[in-house]
Order: structure tokens, then sequence, then C-alpha cells
């Protein structure tokens, strides 16, 4: 895959990822990392590569809020489908454990927003969430944007640190390898002559 189309390709996995309710179980910061690691071997730009990611996560915080905003008119994070075909049992439950959550928000829309983007899962739902208790998509990416920044820039720091050390660790590999050859041929050696000379003394003692 070419450098621009990895960009965009870990850009659209995180709008996904902080868009869509499914976005809980995808690989988001592993691919900002492989990004970091592509950055180091000097496949694609760092700039780029955390800017991109950061972009990525920002329009996919919009788009989880909007879409919370517009099916359910902001007042549930799941959506009026999902309320519509779970059992009531389930609903309550959910709403019983998400009001503390959405209270917060409300509270504290920015820092929150800021917060999430550091915590795997909340990415997706901290938008939805904010939405439901009537926080503005402006207040909201007042958070998101810078957090979204830091996050994807120390993920793509630390992948171009390990992409960078790639080298390094094929040659230590290399030298390992051949240390370990030479101990291994000199232990064979030594466990021959101790054979050789106990056969040897047993001969003469005969």
């Amino acid at each position: 895959m070419s450098a621009p189309a990895s960009l965009v390709a870990v850009a659209l996995v995180l709008v996904l990822e902080a868009g869509l309710l499914i976005g809980i179980v995808l690989p988001a910061g592993s691919l900002v990392l492989g990004l970091g690691v592509l950055g180091g071997i000097g496949v694609v730009s760092l700039p780029l590569a955390a800017l991109s990611a950061a972009t990525g996560t920002v329009l996919g915080a919009a788009l989880g809020h909007q879409v919370v905003r517009r099916r359910s008119g902001g007042t549930s994070p799941a959506g009026d489908a999902v309320r519509r075909r779970a059992p009531a049992q389930v609903i309550r439950l959910v709403d019983r454990l998400i009001t503390p959550w959405r209270e917060t928000i409300r509270r504290r829309p920015v820092r929150a927003a800021a917060t999430a983007q550091f915590v795997v899962g909340a990415r997706t739902l901290a938008p939805r969430l904010a939405a439901s208790a009537g926080v503005p998509l402006a207040i909201m990416l007042r958070g998101t944007a810078p957090a979204s920044l830091l996050w994807s820039s120390a993920l793509v720091a630390a992948g171009a640190v390990a992409g960078a050390a790639l080298p390094l660790i094929d040659d230590l590999l290399t030298v390992a390898g051949v240390v370990l050859t030479l101990v291994m041929a000199a232990w064979l050696l030594v466990r021959r002559q101790v054979r050789l000379r106990a056969v040897l003394l047993t001969g003469s003692s005969a």
C-alpha cells in the first residue's frame, strides 16, 4: 500500500471508530502506531501521519455526535432503532449505567471530550453521550480536537521510534545468532573431547 493510501485508510478507520458503535472493536490505536513505524523507516511523513490520524478522529467524533442528534433527537447514545429492538430490561440497565457518565459530560464537556481520546472505547461512546447530554458539537470539539492531535502525535512518535530501531534490532539479532552459533559449536567440541577422553580411559584400564 502506498503512503497516501495508508494515511487515508487509517484515517477512515478512525472515522468509523469514533463515528459508529462498531468502532469499539476496531484496532485504531494499533493502526496509528503502524503509521508511526512507517514514518520511522521513512515511508510516510510523521507530521502528516499524526495530522491525518487526528483529522480522522475528529471527523468520526463529529459523525457520532450528529448521528445521535439526528436519529434520536439527542436522547439516546444508542439511537431509537436500537431502543426499539432491545428488551426493555436491557434498555433500563443501559440507561442506568450511562446516566452518571452523561451528567459528567454535561457538567464538564470539554474536559470529558479531551479525556475520552485517551481511553479505548471512550472515543466511540463519548461523542454519542455528549449528544445525548445536549452538549453542542462545537463545544465538544474544543476538547476533542487538541486531545486527538496530542493522542495521535504520541502514538506516531512511539511507532516512529520503534520503526527507526528496526535496523538496529536486525543487527543485534544477527550478532546474537553468530554468537549463539559459536557457543553451540564450542559446546559440541568440548562434549566430543570429553567423550573421546572417557573412551580412551576406559580402553586403557581394560
